[in-house]
């Protein structure tokens, strides 16, 4: 990627999983490997523009957001983070590391019904990332998991339980798990702890 005073570009690679605590573990590992070799970098997390925080924060006993306006949310926070974060430390050379980034989001889509088609239209404004990893979720039970605030897909999954309609969270979360799974069997992430 070049930027647009001829610098070189920075990269653009993604972590993608349900865990907030695994993720910036994980994302912190990639930051010191790449390090090793010279490479500076950083790391840009979710909700970056306080939109779930708010929610989270907010007032109580309004009904919560269905899966697809979650999604749109996700998409606006991902655009604060490209206008403001991602974007300007790319031209400048540096590494981004995105945790998570799109395939979080879209398998939650997938895992919740919505469209293929309609999620990739949403994100098709995001740049796609020079890799992906995922970190695999290890069986924790419900009171063991990472908090709402820490986390895309937990915070949305707390939103579904807590809403007017019946949805089944456990099943969502089996479908998410199996869209990285997927992608990690055809080639597409890498799992946490393989080399940059």
């Amino acid at each position: 990627m070049t930027s647009q005073n001829g610098k070189m570009g920075g990269r653009l690679l993604a972590i993608e999983g349900s865990g907030g605590r695994s993720m910036t573990v994980a994302a912190k590992r990639l930051v010191r490997d790449l390090k090793r070799e010279n490479v500076e970098a950083g790391i840009c997390s979710w909700d970056a523009s306080a939109i779930f925080f708010q929610i989270l924060n907010g007032v109580r006993g309004i009904p919560a957001p269905s899966p697809r306006t979650l999604i749109l949310l996700y998409a606006s926070d991902l655009a604060f983070r490209l206008r403001w974060q991602i974007l300007p430390a790319l031209e400048e050379g540096q590494t981004v590391i995105a945790a998570p980034y799109l395939e979080s989001v879209i398998g939650f889509g997938r895992a919740a019904g919505l469209p293929r088609l309609w999620l990739k239209n949403v994100f098709q404004f995001a740049p796609a990332p020079s890799a992906v990893w995922r970190v695999p979720e290890r069986s924790a039970a419900v009171s063991r998991r990472t908090a709402p605030a820490e986390s895309f897909l937990e915070f949305s999954l707390s939103q579904l339980r807590g809403g007017p309609a019946s949805w089944d969270t456990e099943e969502i979360r089996r479908g998410f798990h199996y869209h990285l799974e997927q992608l990690a069997a055809h080639g597409k992430c890498k799992t946490a702890g393989e080399t940059p």
